[in-house]
């Protein structure tokens, strides 16, 4: 299992890097739409099922074919990409591998919370492994609302919360959402002429 959350780590960085250095736009948001296919792969290996779906959802299924749309509207000519001389391959593999590594250098901390596993637990070092199972008692233990994450799925439990602890805020989202499809409908509809 590593073994293959590390290919689809590596894999991230390739089309992280091809997003960057790819001249054009088309081709560079059908790389996006891999990193974040990828991405939701890792979540979903990972154990955030609902989270990785979501991203699939979210991003892929919105987001990546809205910008695939507009990019087809805007019509670019191939002269206009092949006018830039610059090679910015070697700018892209650095902020790339710069980004990876900050990340890689802040997480691992932080998703050991989320590994109970024994063999795992004997690699890590002692005065670490009793900070993680007070923190993990006390996760456990406490009256907040990420307790309803425990025993439910992922799915439950942020149903839970938000029709119970956030009912207000979720109201008001709606309301939001709806005053901002309710104002592009009336901008875009012509007034009639008499």
């Amino acid at each position: 299992m590593p073994e293959v959350l590390d290919i689809i780590y590596l894999l991230s960085i390739v089309f992280g890097v091809l997003i960057i250095i790819n001249k054009n736009p088309i081709i560079s948001v059908l790389y996006l739409i891999g990193l974040f296919v990828n991405i939701s792969v890792l979540l979903i290996l990972v154990g955030f099922g609902f989270i990785g779906l979501s991203y699939i959802l979210v991003y892929v299924g919105a987001v990546s074919i809205l910008f695939l749309f507009i990019l087809m509207l805007i019509n670019i000519r191939i002269s206009e990409l092949t006018n830039e001389t610059s090679n910015y391959t070697p700018l892209a593999i650095l902020t790339v591998m710069l980004f990876y590594f900050l990340v890689g250098r802040i997480l691992p901390g932080n998703f050991i919370l989320l590994n109970t596993n024994l063999v795992n637990s004997y690699i890590i070092d002692t005065y670490v492994n009793e900070h993680i199972y007070d923190e993990l008692i006390q996760y456990a233990s406490s009256k907040s609302w990420d307790t309803s994450l425990v025993d439910m799925t992922h799915i439950t439990g942020i149903g839970n919360v938000m029709y119970t602890n956030y009912a207000i805020l979720l109201i008001i989202a709606s309301i939001i959402l709806l005053l901002a499809m309710v104002g592009s409908i009336v901008i875009t509809k012509k007034g009639d002429k008499r």
